[in-house]
């Protein structure tokens, strides 16, 4: 399996990193590391600062051309040592999430930090993260600052019995065989099936069906996915959240419902998100 883990060198990302490479070595992946900078000529299409950058001196510069060999060799040494010794590095030029949309998609995995000032709706699903969660090929591990471990033993597996649900099973039971536990849940978030036996014998038919032995728990909860499912996994000691995400083929992003945009932005357990494409 091949990992990506794009950096900004923040704390946040350090304790990506330290998940990402759990994962590289429980299914003995291959971890590579990328950060991307933006160029100072990417600028100069911008209309209201080309004549100011048009006027600099030729002193100038050169002045600004030695600053960026230095800060090139700061880079690649920052992400040799971070590399070292169990990864490979790269440091890519260029618009943050088109370089990390391309670095994506030779990657079986994505593993990054999710961080800010603001927990504002737009701020996520708006920023780097979240766009690449939107876009991205290969399914996306977000983790914040408030991440209780580094160490993945166990994923929770929330279901719908959808097909964006079941895609997100089938990647969880590749992990699997790396040794990882599974737990699978329904939510029932409708309170007019809450007390239908009948529908509850569904469920749990639904649940044998789709997990069989493979997982060692099934369960039912009760209310918000947003909230029972972070809730549940703590109290499982589950070190991720994986859900699936519907593409449409028609798209560019993904077709993130509020209750999923919630529980990928405020989860302090990382939420492992997997594509799935749809194809109406």
């Amino acid at each position: 399996m091949r990992i990506l883990h794009p950096t900004d060198f923040s704390a946040t990302a350090e304790r990506a990193l330290g998940l990402a490479r759990d994962l590289r070595r429980k299914v003995d992946g291959e971890l590579h590391i990328v950060h991307v900078q933006q160029r100072f000529e990417s600028f100069r299409s911008h209309p209201y600062l080309q004549p100011q950058l048009d006027s600099l001196s030729p002193e100038l510069v050169r002045s600004l051309d030695e600053a960026r060999k230095d800060e090139v060799a700061t880079l690649r040494n920052m992400l040799e040592h971070m590399a070292s010794p169990d990864a490979s590095s790269e440091l890519r030029w260029g618009e943050p999430v088109r370089e990390l949309l391309d670095a994506a998609r030779s990657a079986d995995l994505v593993v990054m930090g999710a961080h800010g000032a603001s927990r504002l709706d737009n701020f996520f699903l708006g920023g780097i993260a979240g766009r690449l969660v939107r876009r991205s090929p290969a399914p996306v591990v977000t983790v914040r600052d408030e991440v209780p471990s580094l160490e993945v033993r166990r994923i929770l597996v929330g279901t719908d019995f959808g097909d964006a649900s079941r895609s997100a099973w089938t990647f969880c039971r590749k992990l699997a065989r790396s040794g990882i536990h599974l737990v699978i849940a329904h939510v029932l978030d409708d309170a007019r099936v809450r007390d239908n036996p009948d529908y509850m014998n569904t469920v749990t038919d639904a649940l044998n069906a789709l997990a069989g032995d493979a997982a060692e728990r099934h369960l039912v909860l009760d209310g918000n996915p947003a909230q029972e499912l972070p809730k549940a996994a703590q109290e499982l000691g589950a070190d991720l959240i994986a859900i699936g995400l519907r593409r449409h083929s028609s798209t560019l992003g993904l077709l993130l419902g509020s209750r999923a945009d919630m529980l990928i932005r405020s989860s302090p357990v990382p939420v492992l998100s997997v594509p799935h494409l749809d194809a109406s």
